[in-house]
């Protein structure tokens, strides 16, 4: 077992100090995204399908802040384990002014062009006009997510992840709570359907936002970020971030990009396959709720050890997690495929859309071990050693080349059955929890970013 799991207490502890608290705030995150399903799909799968496809463009500025956020972390990892806290304060500054000019365009997209962006998505008129009144709600507050989430993301990497739970618990109870109350027009309020989810989910960003402000400002104590900080100048800086980020912001755009393309294939195969999709991605996150706060774990630790120039421990530390992955993976899958007819019976669905649930939980009860592998390994141990790049080209070749060419010949061209559709839209999880296996074994992924 030597061979397998390193003998480092210290490694175990700083990786269930961040990795539990960031799995049950990734926990909390699903729960309000499956009671939104819940809520949405009693009314019918217009209003499901609606809200789905028109939170694309918000998944798009979801990743494109992790990537921002993740290129970010891998500076102040290295930063923190160097010692040097007053450079994480010019990381911090310069992915606010990126974070905000970007959330900036996508809350005009939502607000000015709903429709155009729901028809990318779908050609049904009906959901179409149900999910621009959501999108016409929700853009306002992009940019108050966008800097709530990036300054909880970077505090990850310097060991601080409580915020986050405490952030995402009082989000859960607001969301939840006025949820209830728009969506079926409770205590007095008006019923606003799916209009009322979107005000929901908003007033809850604006919460989630206040308490991150509060503790930045007044309880944070380990980078002591201020105001004045964020007009902080540094050329030299800027270059650095840039190498640093401009990997990964482009690989999760891309990833983004492709991950829109394949919900344009999954829109035109109907509404039914949209919905059972939505069902299956929000008990597929909560299934993965462990492997988000591995990774996460993994990119700080590795960081932090890399930029402590301990090569060899953080080599000996990113095998260790493979075969932590491959447990959890499995744990995952299992949990996935005993929950499916549960999880299914709370919704008012079709029997068409109940059998492409079933089908596709089952696909992801086994891609899920994969998802585990790649996920923490790519995400984790990969980008926290400074090797973003071959993240980069892993995900655009697997996702751009194989899935969604496959995906729309399967799909669109030849009209294959929808559960081997979805799995062939899904492959690439396999290839890539290969490669980086084979990546991290080979040692050749460390670099130190901040030299």
């Amino acid at each position: 077992m030597e061979k397998l799991f390193v003998r480092d207490a210290s490694f175990y502890e700083k990786l269930l100090a961040i990795a539990v608290p960031v799995a049950l705030q990734n926990l909390i995150t699903v729960g309000v995204s499956m009671l939104d399903t819940l809520m949405l799909g009693s009314l019918g799968e217009v209003q499901l399908s609606a809200s789905s496809l028109a939170n694309q463009w918000f998944f798009m500025l979801t990743v494109i802040n992790f990537g921002l956020a993740g290129g970010a972390n891998v500076l102040v990892a290295q930063y923190w384990g160097k010692g040097e806290p007053e450079q994480i304060k010019k990381v911090l500054s310069i992915t606010y002014k990126v974070s905000i000019v970007i959330s900036l365009l996508f809350a005009a997209g939502a607000l000015m062009a709903p429709e155009a962006i729901m028809a990318i998505f779908t050609p049904d008129a009906e959901v179409i006009a149900a999910g621009c009144r959501y999108l016409r709600v929700i853009g306002w507050v992009y940019p108050l997510y966008a800097l709530g989430n990036n300054t909880i993301m970077i505090l990850r990497a310097v060991g601080t992840v409580r915020i986050s739970l405490v952030v995402y618990s009082v989000s859960f109870v607001v969301n939840v709570f006025f949820n209830w109350v728009f969506i079926f027009g409770n205590l007095g309020a008006p019923r606003m359907e799916i209009q009322g989810a979107a005000l929901a989910t908003a007033i809850a960003r604006v919460v989630e936002f206040i308490i991150v402000c509060f503790f930045l400002f007044r309880l944070e104590d380990k980078i002591r970020f201020k105001m004045g900080d964020f007009w902080v100048r540094s050329g030299a800086m800027f270059q650095s971030f840039v190498s640093a980020a401009t990997p990964i912001i482009f690989n999760d755009l891309i990833w983004a990009l492709g991950n829109s393309m394949i919900t344009v294939i999954m829109g035109r195969m109907g509404k039914e396959f949209v919905a059972a999709n939505s069902i299956n991605s929000v008990v597929m996150q909560f299934a993965t709720v462990a492997v988000m706060g591995l990774s996460s774990a993994a990119a700080a630790i590795i960081g932090n050890t890399v930029g402590a120039g301990e090569y060899d421990r953080a080599r000996a530390r990113a095998n260790t997690l493979i075969y932590i992955g491959a447990l959890v993976g499995a744990a995952g899958g299992v949990l996935i495929f005993f929950v499916r007819p549960f999880i299914i019976g709370f919704y008012n669905i079709s029997e068409v859309t109940r059998g492409y649930a079933m089908s596709f939980m089952a696909i992801s009860s086994v891609l899920v071990f994969f998802q585990a592998q790649s996920g923490i390994s790519m995400m984790g141990t990969l980008r926290g050693g400074g090797d973003g790049k071959f993240v980069m080209v892993a995900d655009v070749i697997f996702m751009w080349v194989l899935c969604i060419p496959l995906g729309y010949m399967a799909g669109l061209k030849f009209g294959l059955a929808a559960p081997l559709v979805y799995m062939i839209i899904k492959c690439d999880e396999i290839l890539k929890s290969a490669l980086g296996f084979w990546r991290v074994r080979s040692g050749k992924w460390v670099k130190d970013m901040t030299v």
